[in-house]
């Protein structure tokens, strides 16, 4: 009798594991519905980390917190050119209008946070990038990059390197 229950113990957990890995669909979060933002947002952001690229701003050694400052600059004013080509493809209104809207603000705020550093690299601290951290601990970032993903803009997370 203990040999069958254990048996059937370990045969529900299996079938349970296989439905949460393999068959259950994934909580969607903020994927929008209408994809129309989230395919002509991808181009931009592409266009915008290529720019990152060719400007010399990604993975560059600075020999003073002045030099980063001025990497981080000339990296975030890109940044800015591609928040406010986004915020021109976001519709008028609806739900997709409402949580691109939040998304950007976090991208201001992410942006904002970036300045505040670059204000001190200028200033000559040499001190990390510390973004501002939401209600659950985590950073602002992680908030960007899990809706650029669930939206499949990759190129729309926070750049790396710079």
């Amino acid at each position: 009798m203990r040999r069958a229950a254990l048996a059937v113990l370990i045969g529900g957990l299996a079938v349970m594991w296989i439905y949460v890995l393999f068959l259950a669909k994934p909580e969607t979060g903020d994927r929008l519905a209408d994809r129309s933002f989230s395919t002509a947002a991808e181009p931009v952001c592409k266009a915008t980390v290529d720019q990152l690229r060719e400007a010399g701003v990604v993975n560059q050694p600075a020999a003073s917190p002045q030099e980063r400052a001025a990497l981080v600059d000339r990296g975030d004013a890109l940044l800015a050119q591609m928040v406010d080509q986004l915020r021109a493809l976001v519709p008028a209104s609806g739900e997709v209008h409402d949580a691109v809207a939040k998304w950007l603000a976090d991208w201001d705020q992410w942006l904002r946070d970036r300045a505040a550093w670059s204000q001190k690299l200028h200033a000559g601290e040499d001190t990390p990038f510390n973004e501002r951290q939401r209600d659950n601990g985590e950073p602002n970032s992680k908030a960007l990059n899990a809706f650029a993903i669930i939206n499949d803009m990759p190129s729309c997370q926070t750049p790396i390197g710079i």
